[in-house]
């Protein structure tokens, strides 16, 4: 007995270490895995201007093919309009937004030839959608029945209650503050979500358009009631970023329960100073909600010791697994050239960052930018 007792422990010990052997293999598999996910990524934005015709679209998707772009991001809202077919299926979540003017084809969806045609060339298709912002530059382009005519009482306001207006060109925000504005913002991005075969949603201008444009009455009012009702600590600043970061939080989740496997990412300014206390963009804070992928700060300076500058005072101590740089490739005098966006790659690459979104298609093509050096910079 006490033999067998020997010869079982021993038994024992050799299928324990063949079970450690099959435990190592898999973790190191499931490793492997995890680092496939956050293997790098080029993605190109592509505004709404370039998708408005099948010719367009045919065109962007064919220029990705051929220079490796895994992520097309398709600006299919641009200023409160739609360049898709709202509620074309699923009615769950209202969206009463017009086709965007830059659609002139009749019955023509852009977002669903982008999708049909980027399938052919196994690329991703994004949603981007502009969030608060509600207005192009020039109002007078917008049909009556558009959310800013209907809805005057969310724009943003002065503390004198001044209405915001167009003169910084950006365009009109609503106020991130107002409840009714969250709500009706999250139902047009939950719509694109549900009747669309998308890859991913990245929302953009999803902050306040500055600190002298946060005084609207209605939020306000809510901001009151938070204090008084919820424990808030009575202080405007840190409520206006929570309510940004409460959005973001709150839509990645619908996000995810709709369709767990599209991918969830918004803009930041890649400032910090200037993003948590001008915009309220607390993007550090971001990153570590649960249902939200990626972080694409805005990397827009021409100046790789600016770029650096950037890097150095705001990402030294944060990982590249959830933050994707978006660099310039524009530039109206055509002095920034192929050299000095592959130079800024590199530099991401050496600090840790390897996702990369190359910002914006129209810019390549006016500025003749060579793609192929461009995105096979190491």
């Amino acid at each position: 007995m006490v033999h067998a007792n020997v010869m079982s422990q021993r038994s024992w010990s050799s299928v324990k270490k063949k079970l450690n052997r099959i435990i190592l293999v898999i973790i190191l598999f499931l490793l492997a895995g995890t680092s496939m996910v956050l293997a790098r990524t080029r993605s190109l934005w592509a505004t709404a201007w370039d998708i408005n015709t099948p010719q367009k679209i045919v065109n962007v998707v064919k220029t990705a093919a051929e220079h490796d772009f895994d992520v097309i991001f398709a600006e299919v809202r641009y200023r409160g309009d739609a360049l898709y077919k709202p509620n074309k299926y699923i009615r769950t979540f209202p969206n009463p937004e017009p086709i965007s003017y830059f659609v002139t084809l009749e019955d023509f969806d852009p977002l669903s030839f982008l999708i049909q045609t980027a399938k052919n060339f196994n690329i991703k298709v994004y949603a981007w959608m502009t969030t608060f912002v509600i207005t192009p530059k020039y109002t007078y382009k917008l049909p009556e029945d558009h959310a800013y005519f209907k809805h005057p009482d969310w724009i943003c306001k002065t503390h004198n209650g001044e209405q915001m207006d167009c003169n910084g060109g950006e365009g009109i925000f609503f106020d991130p503050g107002i409840p009714e504005v969250q709500r009706y913002t999250q139902d047009i991005i939950l719509d694109v979500v549900a009747n669309y075969d998308i890859d991913g949603v990245i929302l953009d201008y999803i902050r306040y358009p500055g600190n002298d444009y946060t005084y609207n009455p209605l939020a306000l009012k809510h901001f009151i009631n938070d204090v008084s009702t919820n424990q808030y600590s009575n202080n405007y600043t840190d409520w206006k970023q929570q309510v940004v970061s409460e959005f973001i939080k709150e839509t990645g989740a619908k996000i995810k329960f709709l369709k767990p496997y599209v991918d969830f990412a918004v803009t930041a300014f890649a400032d910090l100073q200037e993003a948590k206390y001008n915009k309220y963009q607390d993007w550090k804070e971001w990153l570590g909600f649960q249902d939200l992928d990626y972080v694409h700060l805005m990397m827009y300076t021409k100046s790789d010791y600016s770029f650096k500058d950037l890097l150095d005072k705001y990402l030294s101590d944060v990982s590249g697994n959830k933050v994707a740089l978006s660099i310039r490739a524009w530039d109206e005098q055509k002095r920034y050239t192929s050299q000095d966006i592959q130079s800024k790659i590199r530099i991401a690459q050496k600090y840790g960052f390897d996702n990369i979104s190359i910002f914006h298609f129209g810019g390549i093509i006016a500025n003749n930018y060579n793609l192929a050096d461009t995105l096979t910079s190491k």
